[in-house]
């Protein structure tokens, strides 16, 4: 048994786990930039619950950002594992009222996401899209410093939710890692995220 990850192009609601859209970043926050200087493209917005059952209540949130143009596929390659390092940019944060779009060309479709309790069988080789349960690489096994994986996205299940941008991650698996302690923490440099290509 698993807890699979279902993306869909529903409209979530306000406070599910979605795909695309803003992020409810506090004003105090910066928007994540890349090396030079350019805004990165929202991608994912969780709720802090889904890895730490104590926040459900407290407002806290985890979002993913990467570097992404809309029609472009150069991103691929600044999402591949360097060093246990890579381009994206995962937050964590106490969520705002308001949602800010900073990206040059801002993901403006949602998508929703949520859990659903699968019976089937987890092992090394179950390639679903995930919240924890056993790690299953499409490639070479990836780790982190200071944290461990919490969600693994396939490339089609995410197009699922984004069905306007699909190819996101092309036909690939996306694998986050937030570090042990990201609950006492807001702000960015709080995992990972890497996406390998079969």
């Amino acid at each position: 048994m698993f807890d699979e990850l279902l993306f869909s192009p529903e409209p979530p609601a306000g406070d599910a786990a979605y795909a695309g859209g803003g992020a409810c970043l506090p004003q105090a926050l910066a928007w994540p930039r890349d090396a030079e200087g350019v805004p990165l493209t929202h991608l994912l917005a969780i709720p802090g619950s889904w890895f730490c059952p104590a926040l459900k209540g407290s407002g806290y949130w985890v979002s993913l950002f990467i570097p992404y143009q809309p029609g472009e596929v150069a991103h691929y390659r600044r999402l591949r594992a360097r060093e246990g390092a890579c381009e994206a940019v995962v937050m964590g944060y106490l969520r705002a009222a308001a949602e800010r779009h900073e990206a040059p060309a801002p993901l403006l479709e949602r998508g929703s996401i949520r859990l659903l309790a699968n019976a089937d069988p987890d092992d090394d080789e179950n390639l679903a899209s995930k919240l924890d349960g056993v790690d299953a690489w499409l490639q070479s096994a990836l780790s982190f410093p200071a944290g461990r994986r919490r969600l693994s996205i396939y490339g089609g299940d995410l197009d699922q939710a984004l069905p306007a941008h699909k190819g996101i991650l092309s036909d690939g698996m996306g694998y986050l890692f937030l570090d042990e302690d990201f609950a006492a923490r807001t702000g960015a440099q709080l995992g990972g995220f890497f996406l390998q290509l079969g």
